[in-house]
This record gives C-alpha cells, structure tokens and sequence, in this order.
C-alpha cells in the first residue's frame, strides 16, 4: 500500500478530512441561506452530494458484491431515510439563526450517536469519553442560551 493509501486507511486522518469538508459545506449552506429558498439550496446539494457518492460507489462497484440485496440493507435504508428528515429541518433552520450557533449546536447530534453506541452497541467508555460527553452537554447548554 503507498504512503497516499495509508493515509486514507488511517480513520484519524478521514475523521480530520470529514471535520473540515462538513464544517465548511455549512459555512457555504449559511452563506447562501437567505439567498435562496431553503428548498433550491436542499435540491442543489443532494444533487451534488448524489454526483461525488455515485461516481465513488461506480469506481468501488466491485467490493459491493450484492450486498445491497441483504436484509440488513434495510437498516441502511432507514438511516438515510433519518439523514432526509434531518436534512429538511437543518435547511429550513438555516436562515432563521445565527450560524455560530446553530451549526455548532446541531453538530452536537454526535452526541446521540455517541451515547447510542454506549447503549444499543454496548461499547465501552473510559473516564475520558465519559468527560466528553459531558463537556459537550455543557457546550449545548452554553449555546442554547
């Protein structure tokens, strides 16, 4: 594996990759947000968001080996169905607060992952997750007000 292969199997490397590209799709979403309606700004990005993962999943096709048919798929199904629902609220939200809290408020759903895997996964949590976890309630709090 080169050195460029590496890097993207390195899951720190992706999650500082996701951190950057996420934060500043919602910069450019909160730049927009009063620009156009909610609706052109949802449909313009799922559309872009379809293009770059279509043609990623086109060049990968060959891992997929029919997984897409399995039972379970369904729960795949489900969790883009929950990423839709999140997404229209998320858009038409958008032009009604001010982004330094809001985006960073709403980025907090970390947490109902991070607290579904301690519970529905049972995974385990050390003294420093645990303090994360309460330090981002604290940042909810702060942000609320």
């Amino acid at each position: 594996m080169n050195a460029g292969g590496a890097l993207l199997s390195d899951w720190r490397v992706l999650a500082a990759f996701i951190i950057l590209s996420w934060g500043g799709y919602s910069i450019v979403l909160k730049l927009i947000a009063n620009k156009l309606p909610w609706q052109a700004s949802m449909l313009l990005f799922v559309v872009g968001y379809a293009l770059v993962a279509g043609f990623y999943c086109l060049l990968n096709f060959s891992t997929v080996n029919g997984s897409v048919f399995k039972p379970v798929s369904l729960l795949a199904l489900g969790a883009g169905v929950l990423c839709g629902l999140g997404a229209i609220a998320f858009f038409k939200a958008l032009p009604l607060a001010p982004g330094s809290v809001f985006i960073p408020l709403v980025g907090l759903s970390v947490l109902v992952a991070a607290i579904g895997c301690l519970i529905i996964l049972k995974e385990p949590i050390s003294c420093r997750s645990a303090s994360g976890i309460v330090l981002a309630v604290v940042s909810i709090i702060l942000l609320g007000k």
